[in-house]
């Protein structure tokens, strides 16, 4: 006979009529995707900050690889009438 514990008092699961044991199955459920769904969401989490270091490293070697423009020099002077 299983048992089941709900707000401090323990019943037994045979004892529960269809009604309560669908909410029970129905929590059962909800309680498990929203594990499924936080292990998800931390996955995404980790992901998220792999591809920002990704984007970072690909901006530094962007900014590395770019060509440095030659330093403004002196203009030739327009002759003065």
């Amino acid at each position: 006979m299983p048992h089941v514990k709900i707000n401090g008092v323990t019943y037994d699961v045979d004892t529960l009529n269809d009604e309560v044991k669908s909410h029970l199955k129905a929590l059962a459920f909800i309680d498990g995707e929203s594990e499924r769904l936080a292990m998800q969401l931390s996955v995404m989490r980790i992901s998220r900050e792999e591809v920002g270091r990704r984007l970072d490293l690909a901006l530094t070697r962007q900014e590395l690889n770019r060509p440095v423009a030659a330093a403004p020099g002196p203009q030739p002077q327009a002759d003065k009438p």
